[in-house]
């Protein structure tokens, strides 16, 4: 004889699969509606604990429900807000295998009198072995984030070093923006390394994301007007976790013109990876 329980637990996981695969399937319905749809969920899940003769609340509240509830909330958030929760993300995602993908030295500071932010792309160390060789072709593709922050910001990148999964660049970028967009939510500087194919298309090798708030001269000038006495930064590179992706899929369903530009431009990004240096 089966466990109420047991059934119950069936009945709840079947009835978050469902509503998940609704979700996917209806992307472009307002924010008030997902307000509405999670207060519904809210009154599912004490339906289902029945004032504790049902399932346990950390049950109910565990696996396919966390799932769900990060898929309605950001189907809450505005455009803007998604699109900024997309970076904010990357920023908070932490590698769990740390010496995977391997790590990039980077320092950055921002230099009030020019009003212009400096990426210094300083070296890199046991990148991922991506071609036949046991070795790779590695460049660094640099960009800010989000685009409404910096809607003039062209992504730049560093040579590419052959052979190499220790590669040395020390080489500067400079981009102008006011350091009021390098305060605002979200506000990163994003470190894409990729391995140079000469014969295809290029090979994603691990990313990076360093948030602009803290650096040298935006929280506060630096001393006796010099920039560069900051730290070099070690970036642990990893690859895109399911937060991130889950975001970016939320972008690419919505059909107002800020989502649908955002997700062309990381399109056109992904061509200028693949392009030839």
């Amino acid at each position: 004889m089966l466990c109420p329980c047991r059934v119950l637990e069936a009945l709840w996981e079947l009835l978050l699969q469902a509503i998940l695969q609704a979700l996917g399937t209806n992307l472009d319905v307002s924010a008030d509606f997902y307000s509405r749809f999670h207060f519904t969920l809210e009154a599912l899940v004490t339906f289902f604990h029945a004032e504790g003769q049902g399932l346990p609340m950390e049950n109910l509240r565990d696996g396919s429900y966390k799932r769900l509830e990060e898929e309605l909330r950001l189907h809450k958030c505005s455009t803007r807000e998604c699109i900024e929760q997309y970076y904010l993300d990357k920023l908070k995602q932490r590698s769990l295998e740390q010496n995977r993908c391997g790590r990039l030295s980077v320092r950055c500071y921002y230099e009030a009198a020019e009003q212009r932010l400096v990426v210094e792309v300083l070296h890199a160390a046991d990148l991922l072995p991506l071609d036949p060789n046991g070795l790779s072709d590695p460049f660094v593709i640099v960009e800010l984030g989000p685009p409404h922050l910096f809607p003039l910001v062209h992504s730049q990148r560093t040579q590419v070093k052959s052979r190499t999964l220790h590669p040395v660049y020390d080489e500067l970028f400079y981009f102008s923006v006011p350091a009021e967009a390098c305060r605002r939510r979200g506000a990163c500087v994003l470190f894409t390394v990729m391995d140079h194919d000469w014969l295809s298309t290029n090979d994603f090798a691990g990313e990076a994301a360093l948030g602009l708030g803290s650096i040298g001269g935006i929280v506060r000038p630096q001393a006796g007007g010099s920039s560069r006495a900051g730290q070099p930064v070690t970036l642990h590179l990893r690859r895109p976790r399911a937060q991130v992706r889950s975001t970016l899929r939320m972008l690419e369903g919505r059909t107002n013109r800020e989502a649908q530009e955002f997700v062309k431009r990381l399109r056109e990004l992904e061509k200028f990876m693949e392009a030839d240096p």
